[in-house]
């Protein structure tokens, strides 16, 4: 058995995915290792509710389990890692948006000054200074793309399925963002 786990621990997450397509558990265990940590910490930036973030992960890594065969890889210029987030942002928007639908306040309830978004906290404790004031006048949409690209590290065509944008107006984003933060900091 360690023989196993040791030339598992050698593979690269694309092969381990590769191996879970064929239904080998060592392979998505420790793919699960490797990749859960980080996973958890990129769902807590952008949700602060550790049940949601432990049904996403739990959603997560079941989708992986069962569509492994789906990853097409490095052959369309994805990687194992970013298969493995878009996956993860997905069940979170849906997670996101099942809560919405079901506990949707009237609008009389609907407090009048908006609180800041758990993302907006975790943006302004991990970026500040003059960077952290110019990211948060940015509008949402283009703080959105600057985001996933720059602070998770994101590929344009990952921010795009992770968006739900053509890649096209990711790129259109991402270069307004980076002007108006270039004036901004000016």
């Amino acid at each position: 058995m360690r023989s196993v786990r040791a030339a598992l621990h050698e593979l690269d997450e694309e092969r381990l995915v590769r191996l879970v397509a064929k239904g080998d558990r060592a392979a998505f265990e420790e793919l699960y290792r490797r990749t859960s940590p980080w996973m958890v910490v990129r769902l807590r930036r952008r949700c602060g509710d550790e049940q949601i973030v432990a049904e996403v992960m739990q959603e997560t890594y079941l989708a992986v389990w069962r569509a492994a065969g789906a990853f097409a890889g490095t052959a369309v210029g994805g990687t194992a890692t970013g298969w493995l987030w878009t996956i993860a942002a997905r069940r979170l928007v849906d997670a996101f948006r099942r809560r919405a639908h079901h506990a949707e306040p009237p609008p009389a309830a609907a407090p009048p000054d908006r609180a800041p978004a758990a993302e907006e906290l975790a943006l302004a404790e991990t970026v500040g200074g003059d960077v952290g004031d110019a990211l948060r006048r940015l509008a949402p949409e283009l703080r959105q793309v600057l985001q996933a690209m720059v602070l998770d590290g994101l590929s344009v065509r990952e921010t795009a399925v992770l968006l739900g944008l053509p890649e096209g107006t990711v790129k259109t984003r991402a270069r307004r963002a980076r002007i108006e933060m270039r004036r901004s900091l000016a």
